[in-house]
């Protein structure tokens, strides 16, 4: 009877002892995020920061990273409810409310892609002039990519020789390669990964191009008004890994290298300090007005938006407003 006193009292402590404890570090809140494509990419570092450095645990959230394809399927997988947000082009949001559909974008995540052009041809020189693209083979991402575009604006503008050769991602040096491009655009790591190779970059696509919400972070009204304080949290993460981004670099190059195992430090290196210095990712995730309405203007002169929309109709800044606040 002693004993069972004792283990009585010992199991009353305990239950004492776990009720008092926050419900959430026993069981943090699940969270999933549809990541445009089939695999990460190196653009998309700060949520991988926020994953790897523990800033989403911080907060008590057990975040799971899904792949889900192109920008139309992420943003369909979010409507669906089998994602609670979204990593890709947050202009979906905007089509869809055109529509009278959901959608809210809650962060911006990039504001310019640091879209570069390298060569493997002797003849073709630095382009300091968008004339210079005249008579060549540009090649891009599908369209209607951002990278896509751009290159039909530059073309439209001053170089209607250009001719723009469409390859999917990942197909970019393939595409030089076998003589159908003259000039390869990519995104990093791709550029720093054929310049290592011995490739010569020649054309900087930031030169021409302003910086717009090209990435963003979209989830639903439903979710935000079922999950607030989930979505702000997640939002505050983020916020704190693009800081890290910013502040300390060698933190992220670090992820970098563990999140690509299969790149040579001086590529990620590379990589990151270009992006870095092209202003791919933004100080604050708060989406700005200009931005969004360049994306929009984009969209409207491309047919896939048909009017104006003020920022309000598809954004919701307030959580990213106080995760900056919050870090101030």
């Amino acid at each position: 009877m002693k004993k069972l006193k004792t283990l009585l009292s010992i199991l009353s402590i305990l239950s004492l002892f776990l009720s008092a404890q926050p419900a959430s570090a026993q069981t943090p809140e699940k969270v999933t995020i549809a990541q445009f494509g089939q695999s990460k990419f190196l653009i998309y570092l700060p949520l991988y920061v926020a994953m790897e450095e523990g800033l989403f645990a911080k907060q008590d959230l057990d975040v799971d990273l899904k792949f889900a394809g192109n920008d139309d399927q992420i943003f369909a997988a979010v409507i669906g409810g089998s994602a609670d947000f979204a990593l890709g082009d947050p202009v979906f949001a905007a089509i869809s409310k055109e529509k009278g559909g959901p959608g809210k974008v809650v962060a911006l995540m990039i504001t310019k892609l640091g879209l570069s052009g390298y060569t493997n041809k002797p003849d073709i020189r630095e382009i300091t002039d968008i004339k210079q693209l005249n008579g060549l083979r540009v090649s891009s991402f599908p369209e209607p990519s951002t990278t896509y575009t751009i290159l039909s604006e530059m073309k439209k503008s001053e170089a209607p020789d250009l001719q723009i050769v469409q390859a999917a991602f990942g197909a970019q040096l393939a595409t030089l390669e076998a003589g159908k491009a003259d000039i390869a655009v990519e995104l990093e790591p791709g550029v720093s990964i054929a310049e290592d190779k011995g490739y010569k970059v020649v054309l900087d696509i930031n030169k021409y191009s302003d910086p717009q919400a090209v990435t963003g972070i979209t989830t639903t009204e439903e979710t935000i008004k079922d999950r607030p304080e989930m979505v702000q949290k997640f939002v505050t993460a983020l916020q704190e890994a693009m800081t890290i981004l910013h502040t300390d670099k060698e933190k992220a190059i670090r992820v970098a290298l563990k999140s690509f195992p299969e790149l040579k430090e001086n590529i990620v290196r590379t990589a990151i300090n270009r992006m870095l210095a092209k202003d791919v990712y933004p100080q604050s995730i708060v989406m700005d007005d200009v931005y969004w309405q360049r994306t929009l203007k984009t969209r409207i002169d491309s047919g896939d938006l048909k009017k104006p929309q003020t920022t309000d109709t598809a954004v919701d800044n307030s959580f990213a407003l106080k995760a900056q606040q919050d870090r101030k």
